[in-house]
């Protein structure tokens, strides 16, 4: 008998295919980790046969990162990358944590720092304070930092949580059984960490209190599976965007929903990938918003099995594509060049 591992079913579906290895227009993919990457020319290579015109790094660490990832990034391919600095949790119970930290973001920026990052681990699920407390993303200590940002004038992508399954018992029902077995500490049930629905309201007061920065809430705005609450942040924050890095597992399964979703809010859509491009990945998301395709697969199980579904093209209009692949990532992170 097999094991789940071990099926790999293939589908008998006879539908019309579009194999896309390049995207139509030039894309920008506003949200990945170039941290692993050693050689930056063979990237730019790979970044060329996939019309990837730029990748805007988010690995830009405080201790030494920043610096290392635009001498090895932006110095030898200044029109092909962008890098976002971040801050230091560590100094979170600094007194003078917010200032110091404002004036490094303040000098990351004078280098070339087309904005801040703050991923998952620093708000929200992993850095807590002297008292054990989590810092969450509206954490008063933060507001120095949001508002550097602000007055320097550039955006803050911030991942506040993790899809809603990982908040959830890994049982039978659970969506993502594979992923999290596969990967048991990515589980944050019965673990002490703040709940989904808990960030997300967190996620609000950010936004409301810091109404004059420009956030990017990554992985589509934190809740991909549900586009209607999503929708409803965005209409209450105008500082919000969104972007689609590692969820067209999710846009792609309500192709009817995402469309409609991603048409009305075209402007503050940005296309993201969170991975180092292959043939696989780019495929697939190039798929996933330029064709009708049907019932085709989000990303290789060997790559990364999020659930055992597959997604459908959404064939975006030439307008609103250009502002997804393009137009929004460049309005954001393209102000200090």
């Amino acid at each position: 008998m097999l094991t789940l591992q071990q099926w790999r079913p293939k589908s008998k579906l006879e539908v019309p295919e579009t194999p896309l290895t390049r995207a139509k227009f030039p894309v920008i993919d506003a949200h990945n980790h170039l941290r692993s990457v050693t050689d930056a020319a063979e990237l730019v290579d790979k970044m060329d046969a996939f019309n990837i015109a730029t990748i805007v790094d988010l690995d830009g660490t405080y201790h030494g990162g920043f610096d290392a990832q635009m001498k090895k990034l932006v110095e030898p391919y200044p029109d092909r990358f962008r890098v976002l600095c971040q801050v230091d949790m560590d100094q979170i119970d600094d007194p003078d944590f917010g200032r110091n930290m404002a004036r490094h973001i303040e000098e990351c920026v004078k280098r070339g720092a087309a904005g801040v990052k703050f991923h998952k681990t620093m708000v929200g699920l992993k850095a807590r304070d002297k008292d054990g407390h989590y810092v969450k993303p509206d954490d008063e200590r933060l507001r120095p930092i949001f508002e550097q940002a602000a007055k320097l004038d550039v955006p803050v992508l911030i991942h506040v949580a993790d899809p809603v399954a990982f908040f959830e018992p890994t049982d039978e029902n659970n969506e993502r059984y594979e992923e999290l077995f596969e990967h048991p500490t990515w589980t944050y049930y019965n673990v002490g960490t703040p709940g989904f629905y808990e960030l997300l309201e967190a996620q609000e007061r950010m936004l409301e209190q810091n109404r004059e920065t420009t956030f990017v809430v990554a992985h589509i705005g934190s809740y991909a599976e549900n586009l209607a609450a999503v929708s409803k942040m965005l209409d209450r924050h105008p500082n919000m965007y969104v972007d689609t890095a590692e969820r067209i597992a999710e846009l792609g399964r309500q192709p009817y929903s995402s469309r409609d979703f991603i048409m009305k809010y075209a402007d503050r859509v940005l296309y993201g990938t969170d991975l180092v491009p292959n043939a696989h990945n780019t495929s697939y998301n190039y798929r996933f918003f330029e064709t009708k395709d049907e019932y085709f697969p989000y990303n290789t199980l060997e790559e990364h099995n999020q659930g055992r579904w597959m997604i459908y093209g959404i064939y975006l209009p030439d307008d609103v594509l250009h502002k997804v692949y393009v137009d929004n990532a460049k309005k954001l992170f393209f102000k200090n060049r």
